[in-house]
């Protein structure tokens, strides 16, 4: 089938800033061109009955992207870096005439010229520092994607969609919590501009918990330790509530891809 179309949420319209992960407005479920005749059925083409994003500790998504000691039960990746999921669907997936994409949206205003809508087109080959999904297996009627993210994607959760494309319109997932994707800093890619080259660096920076602060004057200075709590109980503090420092706010309808806190962000259970 031919490319992707042109995708929706693209176009130059004065909307408010995306202040927030927090504020969020689902996407249409049914994206129609015109009145579907009668007698057509949208089901009888191809539609989403699950996704799977592998997202526990054991799984290669979190062990590869060293997420896998976030207390956190949604799946957590490093931008840059590919990660994998699986979609099943109601019959054999096609390629020579189906065609579908993954979408990624984060804050109230998604624009993809401003980073906050992501249509992820299946490609025949990933790129590197190129947002894209590759088919590595097609069973039955499922299918295992690898997802490569870019590394200059914003930093954050965001929410996950499955859109189909039909003669009549696009269909799409409804939107399901369960499928919400942290995006995080990549130390270990290079084309992320938090790179470290200093495994070192990477395990006391990223991956320990527990480091040394020191306060003071530079006549009297002293030291305590400090729990970074990054792979404790993380919370999610774009909703407001304690320390703006760990805050994923600024967002600024995606003119930075960059938080203007770089600490890591607090992620959890509840999302």
């Amino acid at each position: 089938m031919s490319d992707t179309p042109a995708s929706t949420f693209g176009g130059r319209r004065a909307v408010p800033p995306n202040n927030s992960n927090a504020a969020e407005v689902d996407l249409p479920t049914e994206e129609l061109q015109g009145l579907v005749p009668r007698g057509v059925n949208l089901k009888d083409y191809l539609n989403v009955t699950a996704v799977h994003l592998f997202k526990e500790r054991w799984d290669s998504n979190k062990i590869d992207h060293h997420t896998d000691k976030y207390d956190n039960n949604k799946l957590i990746v490093r931008r840059g870096q590919t990660f994998y999921i699986q979609i099943d669907f109601n019959r054999p997936y096609d390629p020579r005439k189906d065609l579908f994409r993954v979408e990624y949206v984060i804050g109230r205003y998604p624009q993809e010229n401003k980073g906050t809508y992501i249509p992820v087109p299946v490609v025949k080959e990933l790129q590197s520092g190129k947002w894209g999904a590759k088919v590595i297996m097609n069973e039955d009627r499922s299918v295992r994607l690898s997802v490569q993210s870019s590394p200059e994607c914003i930093v954050g959760k965001f929410r996950m969609y499955v859109a189909v494309w039909t003669p009549y319109g696009i269909l799409r997932t409804r939107r399901d919590p369960e499928t919400d994707t942290y995006i995080l800093f990549n130390p270990w890619c290079e084309e992320d501009a938090v790179y470290l080259d200093d495994e070192k660096e990477r395990e006391e920076y990223v991956l320990n918990d527990i480091g040394v602060i020191f306060y003071g004057d530079f006549k009297d200075i002293k030291s305590r330790s400090w729990s970074y709590g990054q792979d404790l109980r993380l919370q999610d503090r774009v909703h407001g509530s304690g320390n703006s420092e760990r805050q994923l706010h600024n967002l600024s309808a995606g003119a930075t891809n960059l938080p203007l806190i770089t600490n890591v962000p607090e992620i959890g259970d509840n999302g």
